[in-house]
């Protein structure tokens, strides 16, 4: 009888600490949603890929699989659709175990990934990318602010690199930081190309003039309103102003204690001013036939979208820039849908144009790429 006594008291005991146990673990958490994206007549988005948590900027391979750099995971994947149904088959991985993978881009028989600390790369031929990352450039460390590098290959074979501050506002002590930073083909004579940029994350070429476009972060710290975040035509030895100026070249009243200086006229202001704390992300342009005429060539921002520095959050959409006599004059709103009611479901972060000719758009929060058409593409 006793031990049978133990026995029950230890089931019982046992029955409980398992309720207790379930009742204490977290819900199972339901899988993200895609939202539904309104963008301009005649245009539809639908998920391209979806499992793509912390994606960020996407490049076409040569065969026209889409590439997209998973800073969260360390990774970089490729995303066939080898039947051209609109939808990934399936999702592979060609690199792994890397720190903060931001960026890709093709090159001459290489994937080159910028990661935070270097720029590497990988051998690619016959629709495969093969072998072991090797270490190209050495980049600054970030830890925390502005960790993001941006890679882009010009015309003329050089390597442009973009590198943000390593603060809110200060002076570096680095002067790779705050640039376009641009290298030889083999990776050699790194030189700043620009400089006073606080975080210009996304850079594209315009495919017509060949010019070099930007969309840099404002500073936070002075108010939801200002200073306005930025697009800016990035042109060789020139200065963008941070941080010594902000928005249409004024004082930064921010920074304390300077070592430098920089007078107004030395500085070229923004060739637009966009809401404050939207966050651009991601700039390209446009550079397939499958969009209406007005559409080709033009060129699209990604808005991340603010966090805290504005009540009224903004941002949380893909616009694209209206141009007028080879400047911009306004934005457009291309693809919204991700900010509802102040609640965001979903930040977009890239984009790319597909070999098919649609605009691809990633969401780093809620892991989906969507697939913007034209028609019944």
């Amino acid at each position: 009888m006793k031990f049978q006594s133990i026995l029950r008291l230890v089931v019982l005991l046992s029955t409980f600490a398992c309720v207790a146990f379930a009742q204490n673990q977290p819900a199972p958490q339901a899988p993200p949603t895609p939202v539904e994206l309104t963008v301009p007549a005649g245009f539809q988005a639908t998920v391209f890929a979806s499992g793509i948590a912390g994606g960020r900027l996407m490049a076409v391979a040569p065969d026209g699989t889409i590439y997209i750099a998973k800073q969260g995971a360390g990774e970089v994947v490729a995303l066939p659709d080898k039947n051209k149904d609109g939808k990934a088959d399936e999702v592979i991985v060609v690199a792994k175990g890397l720190t903060r993978p931001h960026s890709v881009a093709f090159h001459k028989g290489y994937l080159y990934v910028a990661t935070n600390p270097t720029i590497v790369r990988l051998k690619y031929a016959n629709g495969k990318v093969e072998g072991a990352p090797e270490k190209f450039i050495d980049l600054p460390v970030s830890t925390t602010s502005h960790w993001t590098r941006t890679i882009a290959w010009g015309k003329d074979n050089r390597l442009y690199v973009s590198i943000g501050s390593s603060c809110n506002v200060c002076e570096e002590a680095d002067d790779r930081r705050t640039t376009i930073m641009v290298y030889n083909e083999d990776g050699s004579g790194g030189k700043p190309f620009a400089k006073g940029l606080r975080n210009t994350i996304g850079i594209d070429f315009d495919p017509k003039s060949g010019k070099l476009w930007g969309g840099d972060m404002g500073q936070d710290g002075l108010g939801a309103e200002k200073p306005g975040d930025e697009i800016n035509l990035l042109e060789a030895g020139k200065h963008y102003g941070f941080p010594y100026f902000v928005g249409d070249n004024e004082p930064n009243s921010l920074l304390k204690d300077a070592k430098g200086s920089m007078k107004a006229e030395q500085c070229t202001p923004p060739a637009f001013q966009l809401d404050a704390h939207s966050s651009p992300i991601d700039l390209r342009f446009y550079t397939g036939k499958q969009f209406p005429s007005a559409y080709r060539g033009a060129m699209f921002l990604v808005l991340h979208g603010s966090n805290n520095n504005r009540p009224q959050k903004i941002g949380y959409k893909v616009v694209r820039i209206v141009m007028k006599n080879g400047k911009p004059v306004g934005t457009e709103d291309f693809a919204t849908g991700w900010l509802k009611d102040n609640q965001f479901n979903g930040r977009p972060a890239g984009l790319i144009t597909g070999a098919d000719g649609a605009l691809y758009i990633s969401d780093d929060n809620k892991g989906f790429i969507y697939r913007v058409s034209y028609g019944k593409k």
